[in-house]
């Protein structure tokens, strides 16, 4: 998790866990990233240093994220 004090950091590679600049760096350059980067809530989920899914929105985590996390690991609710 990111929790940057506001909105306008989120967005600087300096804020982030160095273990994690590279999900920044992919999610700028992926089509979310470019077209709207200031959406939030947002939720990305990666794997192997490659993201999987990313969705904006409190109803994108409870209708979109939160099934994709429980097909990719394998879980049920």
């Amino acid at each position: 998790m990111v929790h940057p004090a506001d909105l306008s950091l989120i967005l600087k590679e300096e804020n982030w866990p160095a273990n994690a600049r590279w999900i920044l760096t992919a999610f700028l350059a992926s089509d979310e990233g470019t077209q709207r980067p200031n959406a939030t809530p947002r939720f990305i989920l990666a794997e192997d240093r490659k993201i999987i899914f990313i969705i904006t929105g409190n109803a994108g985590w409870k209708e979109k994220m939160w099934p994709k996390v429980l097909e990719v690991t394998e879980t049920k609710a």
